[in-house]
């Protein structure tokens, strides 16, 4: 008897170390659980990356912003005076235009594109326009036609034949060495006579 009263006695201490609840082992504390999303990912960090990523596109941004902008004003007060440089010593001189030329080449047609209407076809019609040319050239030169150059601050010239026969103004334009034909005007007969008077 008394050795079954010991063993339920060794029995009954290991159902009570059994059940009864074992304390929480203070040498491995629990990680802190990071917030997630509903995929998964974790949301630590992530809106401060953002800021500083779009921070850093916005800085680079303006920062070569103003770096163009100073090229370009740079570029722009450098420009300025070296092509004012070029036009003035490349401006063609007074001398240098010929007005019985450049007149014979406008009336021939040399200036018209090669598909214009008016434009002289083949060999017969070139010979046919140079000669018209020459002779109109030559009535302008008698009917006392006159030359004006307008002189731009030394940068270019502007030069005008006033054919009174004609009733017709020509105007070129010289610059870069070469004197370029601008068009022709009509002008009324009055206007001719207001300008002799004056």
């Amino acid at each position: 008897n008394t050795a079954d009263s010991e063993q339920r006695t060794s029995n009954d201490a290991t159902m009570e170390n059994q059940t009864k609840p074992k304390p929480p082992s203070a040498a491995t504390p629990t990680a802190p659980t990071t917030p997630t999303t509903a995929n998964g990912e974790t949301l630590l960090g992530t809106p401060h990356s953002e800021l500083s990523s779009i921070c850093l596109s916005l800085l680079a941004a303006f920062v070569l912003a103003r770096l163009l902008a100073v090229v370009s004003a740079l570029a722009t007060a450098l420009a300025a005076p070296l092509t004012g440089f070029y036009l003035m010593s490349t401006c063609p001189t007074v001398e240098s235009f010929d007005a019985k030329r450049e007149l014979k080449r406008v009336l021939r047609g040399d200036n018209l594109p090669e598909d214009h209407p008016d434009k002289p076809k083949g060999f017969i019609g070139k010979a046919l326009a140079k000669v018209t040319a020459t002779i109109e050239a030559e009535a302008a030169a008698l009917a006392g036609c006159s030359v004006e150059i307008i002189d731009i601050i030394g940068l270019v010239k502007i030069a005008v034949i006033r054919n009174t026969a004609a009733k017709t103004d020509y105007y070129w334009l010289g610059a870069v060495n070469r004197w370029r034909y601008i068009m022709a005007r009509n002008v009324p007969g009055e206007t001719y006579q207001r300008m002799k008077r004056d």
